[in-house]
């Protein structure tokens, strides 16, 4: 089942002089196994929208229901919270434990299951992120380097086998190879695992390559929920709310004011390049 979003509103310091709505009526149904990729300018109520989704905030009101279970009923919410992993920035900035293994075992332990299946998923969910069990599982996680941190703290969220992967800004403060590498992992997981992510990003580029779907937040509202092609065809208007688009979208809108119409529905530069080729064999 979906996570159901119902006409979430969410407002800061109510009651008081100060009181502002960061989340304003917002319906939106995230279903299994997508990618949804959440945008939005600084401010806009990304952030809050889906810290709803597992609970970690409460509505002032509208709900969010997560496979059936009422993440404002406190009996439901700690079975939607097993079903929904959360990944801050700097997700590294979360480990504390002695030794990798116990890290990653934290969540699964906290979840009552035997020592076996913990051994288990925590070697499995190494394996998933590149780290090797018999150099890394006994280390500490202070010893890692910036990246082999960022893969053990996502180790840890997956080898509780969430439904759904909620990440805000995951790819925050990574070099290049960095990025690919994460992103990677998340489509891999979505695809070989049927997880659901949901991520919070400001690289327009990435969002392009991997989104199934793409939710626009702005000023607190829900103001698009489409594919990426629909949604970047909007360029104007996203500018215009203080985002940017991705450089594909960009060369072809350049390109246009030039003459070459590529057409709709470029978002990547694999399928700016591959139109340009096309057009140029008819040349």
């Amino acid at each position: 089942m979906p996570i159901v979003v119902e006409k979430l509103n969410h407002v800061y310091m109510t009651g008081s002089a100060l009181a502002f709505n960061a989340v304003e009526d917002v319906s939106l149904t995230v279903n299994e196994g997508e990618f949804l990729c959440v945008i939005g300018h600084t401010g806009s109520g990304k952030s809050t929208l889906v810290q709803h989704f597992n609970g970690l905030m409460q509505p002032s009101s509208g709900r969010v229901v997560v496979d059936g279970a009422d993440m404002c009923d406190k009996k439901m919410r700690r079975l939607g919270r097993q079903l929904v992993g959360m990944v801050f920035q700097y997700p590294e900035y979360q480990l504390f434990e002695e030794t990798v293994f116990k890290d990653i075992a934290f969540g699964p332990k906290n979840m009552g299951l035997s020592a076996d299946e913990i051994s288990l998923r925590v070697a499995d969910a190494m394996r998933f992120v590149g780290l090797d069990f018999d150099k890394f599982a006994e280390k500490s996680p202070f010893d890692l380097s910036g990246g082999e941190k960022r893969r053990a703290a996502l180790a840890g969220i997956i080898a509780m086998h969430p439904k759904y992967l909620v990440l805000d800004e995951p790819m925050a403060g990574l070099d290049p190879s960095g990025r690919r590498s994460v992103l990677d992992m998340l489509v891999r997981l979505q695809k070989e695992n049927g997880t659901g992510i949901v991520m919070v990003s400001h690289s327009m580029d990435d969002i392009a390559r991997v989104a199934d779907r793409v939710a626009v937040m702005n000023k607190g509202r829900l103001v698009m929920c489409d594919t990426p092609e629909n949604i970047f065809n909007h360029s104007d208007e996203l500018v215009k709310m203080g985002l940017d688009v991705p450089q594909a979208v960009k060369l072809a809108d350049a390109l246009l004011k030039r003459g070459v119409d590529l057409g709709g529905g470029l978002c990547t530069e694999d399928e700016l390049f591959t139109r340009i080729m096309e057009i140029t064999r008819h040349v």
